[in-house]
């Protein structure tokens, strides 16, 4: 009998405990402190970044290209949180749109965007299937658009549709976000000389992101002392980097 008692005692201690446990747990994702923060996720391929604005809204642009982006979502979301309010798709490219379609099977989303123009993939249609079964539409934005998402202003520089493209200069969203005096500034893959005719659009900003190896014959010198940026992602050199503004 006395075995016994011992035995309820420790098993209501250990439920106390996973009971407060959990509380904390909830707690601290629950009332964050406001903040507008930024992980720029290190995959094996492609890019993502994720966004969480400081009343809880969630953001995730492109996916990589397979479900590793799953993992990286559940590391800095609660276990329980299965909604991703925006999706931004910024090209086809297999390595960056791979993962999304992972992402719509799993997640609640709430909309997607991408750009006017884009190539084509089979990742890309993948993705496509998946949202047209979930019932989903996708907002198409061009250079000169401007979106805000709960308070953070979102504005495309690029894709161009008068630009000149070819086999070096392909499509893709570059994206300006702006929180405050924050000003972030989403390079991904764009080439050269893309980045080149970007410089009078845009002024200083805090955090300059490119999605490739930074290769100086990829990055514009120029533009990069126009935009005096006071940090610099590699998101395919770099580690996870996580910036958090209030």
């Amino acid at each position: 009998m006395k075995a016994m008692k011992k035995y309820y005692k420790y098993g209501a201690v250990i439920t106390l405990i996973g009971i407060i446990g959990i509380g904390v747990y909830a707690v601290y994702w629950e009332f964050p402190k406001p903040m507008f923060e930024v992980y720029f996720f290190h995959l094996e391929r492609g890019r993502a970044v994720f966004i969480r604005t400081p009343n809880g809204k969630t953001v995730l642009i492109d996916g990589g290209q397979n479900s590793q982006i799953l993992r990286e979502i559940t590391a800095v979301t609660p276990f329980y949180k299965r909604r991703i309010d925006t999706v931004i798709l910024t090209n086809s490219a297999p390595k960056n749109v791979g993962g999304l379609a992972d992402i719509v099977k799993r997640y609640e989303v709430g909309k997607v965007i991408e750009p006017e123009m884009m190539g084509t993939s089979t990742a890309l249609e993948a993705f496509e299937t998946a949202w047209a079964v979930k019932g989903g539409v996708v907002k198409k934005v061009k250079k000169g658009d401007e979106f805000i998402i709960d308070g953070i202003k979102f504005r495309v520089l690029f894709p161009d549709l008068l630009f000149k493209y070819n086999k070096t200069s392909l499509p893709e969203m570059v994206l300006e976000i702006e929180y405050g005096e924050t000003r972030l500034l989403l390079l991904g893959d764009v080439s050269k000389t893309i980045q080149k005719s970007l410089i009078a659009e845009i002024d200083k900003v805090n955090v300059v992101e490119y999605a490739h190896g930074g290769a100086n014959s990829r990055v514009s010198p120029d533009l990069l002392e126009k935009i005096n940026p006071d940090s610099i992602v590699n998101s395919k050199r770099d580690g996870r980097i996580y910036f958090s503004f209030k």
